[in-house]
């Protein structure tokens, strides 16, 4: 009696890596791919809890008054990031990025948005935003976009200002 393998090659689940994985299955049964799910949906929790709990602690600024000026509303969130050095918050990313993809075939696209919308209440507008998604989101939403999308990293700032702790 001959037995039947097969091999099959999927990319890595590493982004960063050129390596393969590589399964053998023996025809009768199917590749039981369940472990590595669930492993993974428990990394993302706890990552995505942790990413909240420290969300939460980071102040929003509030010595406030420059007037920044602005094309688009993540080009205001890049300045704001700079000038304050805090993060903003992974959903207040994808909410800006969505604001300024709603503008594409207005009247208003080629316009700058400070001519539109005046700095200061811009730049309140996702302070606000911020506050609200530090403190009210939930990991497990968070964690079932991330589980979504696989390129979620990118709306993460790697910026992480120093949390005064009270002792």
């Amino acid at each position: 009696m001959q037995s039947s393998m097969t091999l099959e090659l999927r990319p890595s689940a590493d982004s960063g890596s050129s390596d393969v994985d590589a399964e053998i299955s023996d025809g009768f049964s199917p590749l039981d791919n369940s472990h590595r799910d669930v492993a993974d949906e428990g990394s993302l929790l706890r990552r995505a809890e942790m990413y909240q709990e420290y969300m939460k602690q980071v102040p929003i600024p509030t010595n406030r008054g420059s007037l920044i000026p602005f094309t688009s509303w993540v080009g205001l969130s890049i300045s704001m990031k700079q000038l304050y050095g805090q993060p903003l918050h992974y959903l207040t990313n994808v909410l800006l990025q969505r604001w300024d993809q709603s503008r594409f075939g207005t009247d208003s696209e080629e316009q700058s948005l400070d001519s539109i919308f005046h700095p200061s209440k811009a730049e309140a507008t996702i302070w606000l935003v911020e506050e609200i998604h530090r403190i009210t989101s939930s990991h497990l939403h968070i964690a079932s976009l991330w589980g979504s999308d696989p390129m979620y990293h990118s709306f993460i700032d790697p910026i992480f200002p120093k949390i005064e702790t009270s002792s």
